[in-house]
């Protein structure tokens, strides 16, 4: 199993681990998830977690990994900038 897994992403951007970008939509699906769950009224947030996944793993199974390097270093730079505001504050 493991060796199918280490041909699976071979050459694909997964094969690096999951960077922050991959691991905040995991944890914002889940959320989204647990929430769509508990407040049915809310049923709309289970599409949006469901979008999340699909990017997630869209993320983990590219090829194209300047790409998503790239998006990863907007997304870490955009919280680093997030971050310095409310330390201001």
């Amino acid at each position: 199993m493991r060796n199918l897994l280490r041909r699976l992403f071979h050459g694909r951007y997964g094969s690096y681990g999951s960077d922050s970008l991959t691991r905040f939509l995991l944890i914002f699906a889940i959320v989204l998830l647990l929430i769509s769950i508990v407040l049915e009224p809310l049923s709309f947030l289970y599409y949006v977690a469901f979008a999340a996944l699909v990017y997630c793993y869209f993320r983990l199974f590219s090829k194209n990994i300047t790409k998503r390097y790239k998006e990863n270093e907007l997304f870490t730079g955009f919280i680093f900038k997030l971050k310095n505001i409310f330390k201001k504050k």
